[in-house]
């Protein structure tokens, strides 16, 4: 008897044994994905901290080695019959004699720069849909100095000048090649500029083809909670339906955004970008469009 219960302690105890191994084999996968992660964290935050050392290395460095101690600019008031605005820089350098000259130079044309005790200044007009990324020239006995300073670099002027609209259309709508139909609530969130240039007014304009079939003035908070849009338009074979939000800023320019649209024609025409923004004069010049 005790021979024949043999065998089944020993499977019991195999059994045992093996189930005690994969619990322990389990426990030890999760200390090791646990370890793996803590490594993988540890290793991300050495490289944080090492890039953030190599970028404050690096800033030091380029302020050691610029001659220019102090550089700033300051944005004007935009033209919007010119489309241009007058930027004043201010440049105070390291070390100035009575020889020291020092000019700005856009694209290969050299704005002097006028001396006041150790700073100097000059105001130089540019394209609003421009950019402002001036190299100084720094003048002495002759002996020239040219370098950039990305603390007079402005990239796109247009960020710093226009504010911006990012519309919403959560609508149902319904079409075929004779009639669009369209029913929901358009919203939009702005960004305004430290500029102060804001915008005033907003507008929907429903056209078919080139002519206008419908224009909708709406309140500029009716955009924060939400405008209600319900339109049926007939449309003949070959027309094409667009509606599109246009906002007017502080400075008479349009912004356009399409948020629908619709061709009836056999050969369809390339869909616009929605919410893409275009921005016109008021006599209707187009200025600038978003690129992607």
């Amino acid at each position: 008897m005790k021979k024949s219960m043999l065998p089944i302690i020993l499977i019991g105890l195999l059994v045992l044994w093996q189930a005690i191994s994969m619990l322990k084999i389990d426990s030890l996968q999760k200390q090791s994905s646990q370890l793996y992660a803590h490594i993988e964290r540890l290793d991300n935050r050495i490289d944080n901290e090492a890039n953030s050392i190599y970028f404050n290395v690096d800033k030091k460095l380029k302020q050691q080695t610029n001659p220019v101690e102090i550089a700033t600019y300051n944005i004007g008031t935009p033209n919007p019959d010119e489309l241009t605005v007058p930027i004043t820089y201010t440049l105070t350098p390291k070390e100035v004699s009575d020889s020291t000259i020092v000019s700005l130079d856009f694209d290969g044309k050299l704005f002097p720069m006028e001396k006041n005790g150790t700073t100097y200044t000059t105001t130089v007009l540019r394209d609003i849909f421009g950019t402002a990324t001036p190299t100084i020239v720094i003048d002495e006995n002759g002996v020239k100095k040219t370098l950039a300073d990305e603390r007079i670099t402005i990239a796109d002027l247009r960020e710093s000048l226009l504010p911006l609209l990012f519309p919403r259309l959560n609508s149902e709508s319904s079409s075929n090649d004779k009639t669009f139909k369209i029913k929901g609530t358009l919203s939009a969130d702005s960004k305004g500029v430290t500029s102060g240039n804001i915008f005033l007014e907003t507008r929907l304009v429903l056209k078919v083809d080139d002519s206008v079939v419908s224009e909708k003035e709406i309140p500029i908070g009716a955009l924060t909670t939400g405008f209600a849009v319900d339109e049926n338009v007939p449309l003949s074979d070959g027309q094409v339906c667009t509606m599109t939000l246009i906002a007017t800023d502080s400075i008479g320019l349009e912004h356009h955004y399409v948020v629908a649209y619709l061709d009836s024609g056999s050969n369809k025409q390339p869909e616009p970008w929605f919410n893409q923004e275009k921005i016109y004069s008021a006599d209707g010049k187009l200025l600038w469009e978003q690129k992607y």
